[in-house]
């Protein structure tokens, strides 16, 4: 038993506490399949209401509004079925100077399980989506927050998953550049307890013993030449983002094993399983990775 579950089971049971409870998601391009499998769960055990906000950097964020939207399962299954083709997902795309991925084609993007008004939904619940960014010109993380228009809404959602390079030119907001909010704050928990959160889940997409890494040599110095370009800050933040993502998961770790004050508590796939890649478009592996990780939160959760 853990302060966070016990709090979350209480809440989804309709008792009330005076407690301000955090959901954190971590993202990852296509690897977002696994946090969002993890909020089916939560939306299945019927913890949709048992949260007073919601965090989350790149895909992390997407999959976000669409748990408050009360779609988490219809996001889920689209990882494996329309986000799974080239009109999301195309590398071929940058041959052609045009990004990899396409998220404002996610946005528009409407089906049985992704209705056209989620965004309105989002933006009607009580509970505040918080989109991590970066700022191109600060080099720093930004939260933005209190989106009143759908418009401002696919804002925040574009500039939070805005990949560098891969997914093309910076994201403009009220004179602002903007940036991936993973390349400063991939698993934004920090935010959380900012924000005062006294109890955090944190939904995470790597499988344990499976640490960030750099992608190829030639994309590493193709992001590098984008991002120097944009601000040299921006190097070194990327330079450094595979050793404060561990500093922030071995935290997590420490949290989720010694509970204190505010307490932290991570779930992620277990060692052994197979890591979704960032680009990653096939069917099966997608819903492999959904089904997986709805199942282990619903065993850590029911």
């Amino acid at each position: 038993m853990h302060p966070v579950t016990d709090v979350l089971r209480a809440r989804a049971a309709g008792r009330t506490d005076e407690h301000r409870v955090a959901l954190v998601l971590e993202g990852g391009g296509m690897r977002g399949v696994v946090s969002a499998g993890m909020t089916a769960a939560l939306e299945r055990l019927g913890m949709g209401g048992a949260f007073d906000l919601v965090v989350g950097a790149s895909a992390g964020a997407l999959n976000g509004a669409a748990f408050l939207a009360g779609v988490a399962a219809g996001s889920a299954a689209a990882y494996h079925g329309s986000l799974a083709t080239r009109e999301f997902v195309n590398p071929a795309r940058l041959l052609l100077g045009r990004p990899a991925i396409d998220v404002s084609w996610v946005l528009r993007h409407a089906s049985d399980g992704l209705d056209a008004d989620r965004h309105a939904r989002t933006l009607a619940s009580p509970v505040p989506l918080h989109c991590l960014t970066v700022d191109v010109d600060t080099a720093e993380p930004v939260d933005l927050v209190g989106m009143r228009t759908v418009d401002e809404l696919w804002g925040a959602l574009l500039a939070s998953s805005r990949m560098p390079w891969v997914g093309g030119p910076p994201i403009e907001l009220g004179g602002r550049r903007y940036l991936d909010g993973g390349l400063a704050a991939p698993i934004p928990v920090a935010t959380a307890l900012g924000a005062g959160a006294t109890h955090v889940l944190v939904l995470q997409t790597r499988p344990v013993g499976v640490p960030r890494s750099s992608g190829s040599a030639l994309a590493d110095r193709l992001i590098v030449r984008h991002l120097r370009s944009l601000n040299p800050q921006l190097v070194g933040l990327y330079h450094g983002r595979v050793a404060s993502y561990e500093q922030v998961v071995q935290d997590i770790a420490r949290r989720s094993e010694e509970p204190s004050p505010p307490y932290v508590l991570g779930l992620r796939p277990p060692a052994g399983t197979p890591a979704v890649k960032q680009l990653e478009r096939r069917p099966d592996v997608l819903r492999t990775a959904a089904v997986q990780a709805e199942e282990l939160v619903v065993a850590a959760l029911s």
